[in-house]
Parts: C-alpha cells; sequence; structure tokens
C-alpha cells in the first residue's frame, strides 16, 4: 500500500491552496502507478496570492471541475489559469442557499436538525448524504468523460473533502486502487486541513449561538471513516460490486478503464 502521508508539506506546497494534493504515485493492484501531474484534488481556489496562482498556472491543467453551489461559486469563485476551462458542475443539488458563511452556517443547524443538535443526529444526516453522493452525479460524469480524453484535471469543493472525497473515491476504485490506499486518501483530508480547520472553527466563536452548536462545528470540519463507508456499503449493497455499480451507473465499462490506464498510470 502506498504511504501518501510521506509527501505532505512537500509536493505542491508552492500552490498553497487548502487540502491540494495529487493522486501521482498511488500504486494499483494491477502493478502500475497513477502518473504525477494528471489527476490533482483540492479545496476552493479562491483567494491565491501572486505567487499561488503562478505555481497553479504551471501545472498546465485542461479542466477545473468545481463542484460547489453556484451560491458557493458566487461567495468564493475560483481562481482559473489560463488556457485551462473551468465547468461549475455541482455535486449535490439543493434548493437551499450553500455558501459557507459565518453568520449563515450555524444558522443552518437548526434547520437540517430540527429537532436535535446531537453528535449522533448530525452523523446520521451526513452519512445520509453520502449516500447519495456516488448516483446518477452528472458532476462525476462529466470528470469522467474529461478521463476518456487523457486530459489533466482538478476536481474540488470547498474544503476538499466530502464531495471531492467521493470523486477520488470513485476514480481510484475504478483504476484498481487497493481498498487501504482508497480509504487513506480519504482520511488524508484531515491530516492536510489541520490549520485551514482552526481558523473556519475560530470565526464562529464571537457567534451568540456558539455555545449551543459549538460541539457539531468541529464536525464539519473532518471526515470520518463511517462517512465512507455510508458510500461504499450503499454501492455494494445496491450493485454486488464495485465494477457493477461503475458500469450500470456510469457506462464505465473495461474499454474505459484499460484506456485510463494507458492515459493515466504508468
Amino acid at each position: 500500500m502506498y504511504n501518501k502521508q510521506q509527501d505532505i508539506g512537500k509536493k505542491y506546497v508552492g500552490v498553497g491552496v487548502d487540502n491540494f494534493r495529487d493522486l501521482g504515485g498511488i500504486e494499483l493492484t494491477c502493478g502500475r502507478t497513477i502518473r504525477s501531474d494528471m489527476i490533482f484534488r483540492s479545496g476552493e481556489l479562491w483567494n491565491l496570492s501572486a505567487e499561488n496562482k503562478e505555481a497553479l498556472d504551471k501545472l498546465k491543467i485542461d479542466f477545473i471541475f468545481d463542484l460547489r453551489s453556484p451560491d458557493e461559486v458566487e461567495y468564493k469563485p475560483d481562481y482559473v489559469p489560463s488556457g485551462t476551462e473551468y465547468r461549475n458542475v455541482p455535486a449535490v443539488r439543493t434548493r437551499k442557499k450553500m455558501a459557507v458563511k459565518p453568520d449563515s452556517v450555524v444558522k443552518m443547524i437548526p434547520v437540517w436538525l430540527p429537532s436535535s443538535v446531537s453528535r449522533g443526529a448530525f452523523r446520521a444526516k451526513f452519512k445520509n448524504l453520502y449516500r447519495k453522493f456516488p448516483f446518477k452525479n452528472s458532476a462525476y460524469a462529466q470528470i469522467f468523460k474529461a478521463m476518456d480524453d487523457g486530459k489533466k484535471i482538478l476536481f474540488h469543493c470547498t474544503a476538499g473533502k466530502d464531495r471531492t472525497g467521493v470523486a477520488s473515491m470513485l476514480i481510484l476504485m475504478a483504476l484498481g486502487a487497493d481498498m487501504d490506499t482508497v480509504k487513506q486518501d480519504y482520511m488524508l483530508s484531515n491530516l492536510y486541513r489541520v490549520e485551514s480547520g482552526a481558523r473556519f472553527l475560530e470565526q464562529f466563536k464571537g457567534y451568540k449561538h456558539y455555545g449551543k452548536y459549538g460541539k457539531i462545528l468541529p464536525m464539519t470540519n473532518n471526515v470520518e471513516m463511517c462517512y465512507f463507508n455510508a458510500s461504499y456499503n450503499k454501492i455494494i449493497r445496491k450493485y454486488g460490486t464495485v465494477k457493477n455499480f461503475l458500469l450500470k451507473q456510469y457506462g464505465i465499462d473495461e474499454a474505459r478503464i484499460s484506456k485510463w490506464l494507458q492515459e493515466y498510470t504508468e
């Protein structure tokens, strides 16, 4: 199993984007390895310094797939390098505003959890959301289509951990990473987001309802294996195997996977 933790703080440190990483270097069960500088995942590309923009420009990314809602995009628009095609493809459809603003997040919690603000209730709601992510997700389908053409891609949401985490999960499973590796990639968001997570919580401490909802807010910062399992177990319950799921949900057959292996691995 490839130990991605060894790259923390060493690779793409100049990009300066929260939770930014390259799937390159991950070893697959077929004996091949994902090529570097081809598949990137990250948090939002907002408020970058000139140095960060220059570092991102140098990666020569073909497509940026922004998995955030239109509200999130309007609140914190991406920086898009020249020559890169940007696509806002929301991974979650919602009628409610989703922009993560300090004056709105805490107000959203009692609406989302009208009967309880317990950790268990929050976790149950979040697991239910994860059970929906993998299925008939047009955002993920567009990422897969770009992979058919061997494009250099970056996909991201706000924190690069949930919507992005499931996208990475599906890509790694399709390419043939072992399950321990797929899980490790998912859980690394907790290590890559320690500083940004602390900043996120700090902005709420002066809010009048922080004492009431403070026990829930830290949970929004991290990923948990129970969320990953909610997605994965739903896939297996419904389709029996990952292979069958990929074929039935996204038309990803052996021919497409073979092409991806040629383009993205060595």
